[in-house]
């Protein structure tokens, strides 16, 4: 082999790897994932990331703004979002007066979250929202949260946050077995870790529980008027990244939810690179 040939190979090698990569990305859903920000920072645990990867989606972190053209311009691009979980949702939200047990609350985090929802709802966007998440869902369509379980709750058999990491479940839940959840698992009961003290209270308008703690906390919705919309209290990331076998099933449904969308056919099919 000469000289010529042997510098060339690599350069060759690396163009088709780039454009296996652009093709795997070229044919993946685009999935936004919602961000915290710590210390003035967009930020997300790559638990988020990483799962949406191994499910078959492109992950996209979403920044931290309340500038609603610019989220809904980011929002006009994607193909599903992932609502992530977080501070408390101040209770003004769902017409409540805060009590002494309500927790940390984010009021830039709150109206950007919203907003989110708000743009998503209008685009018929895809979503899944996970601890936080959920409630956030829950509260922007009409519903409440209990506060703080403890305190308004009579019975707490259940410790909603746990110990343990979150890579290991520590409490079980019951699935409706005609929901989502329940396709999504195969499962109508689960084995599931819990960072939260609060909750879904009254489920919103065009929505329904799917599923339920041992002490009856709402531990998963979804919308009940054709809207692609679901919600679950746990964290299946989290618990995906730590080996379990059922929690990816609900990262993987949402994934082929969102692929089998009117909003994303459209915008990938036969879709090449280009330069315009």
């Amino acid at each position: 082999m000469n000289k010529l040939s042997v510098s060339v190979f690599p350069v060759l090698f690396s163009f088709l790897i780039a454009g296996q990569s652009c093709s795997k990305i070229e044919k993946s859903p685009l999935i936004g994932i919602s961000c915290a920000h710590p210390t003035n920072k967009s930020a997300v645990s790559m638990n988020y990331s990483e799962a949406v990867i191994r499910s078959g989606g492109t992950p996209v972190l979403i920044p931290i703004t309340t500038d609603s053209l610019v989220l809904t311009d980011i929002l006009h691009r994607l193909d599903g979002i992932i609502l992530t979980g977080g501070e408390d949702v101040h209770p003004s939200y769902y017409n409540e007066a805060p009590i002494e047990q309500l927790g940390e609350v984010d009021s830039l985090r709150d109206v950007y979250d919203l907003l989110l929802i708000r743009i998503a709802a209008q685009h018929n966007t895809p979503m899944l929202g996970i601890c936080r998440g959920e409630q956030l869902i829950n509260v922007a369509f009409g519903g409440t949260l209990y506060q703080d379980i403890p305190t308004q709750c009579s019975d707490t058999t259940v410790h909603h946050n746990q110990e343990a990491p979150s890579t290991v479940p520590t409490h079980v839940v019951n699935v409706l077995p005609d929901s989502d959840l329940a396709k999504a698992t195969e499962q109508t009961r689960l084995f599931t870790n819990t960072h939260h003290h609060q909750a879904v209270k009254q489920v919103a308008p065009g929505f329904r529980a799917t599923a339920w703690a041992t002490d009856s906390i709402i531990e998963g919705i979804e919308s009940t008027d054709g809207r692609p919309i679901w919600g679950v209290q746990f964290h299946p990331e989290a618990l995906t990244m730590g080996g379990d076998s059922i929690a990816p099933r609900i990262i993987r449904f949402f994934i082929e939810k969102v692929k089998g969308h009117q909003k994303y056919a459209p915008h990938h099919a036969g879709t090449k690179l280009s330069a315009d």
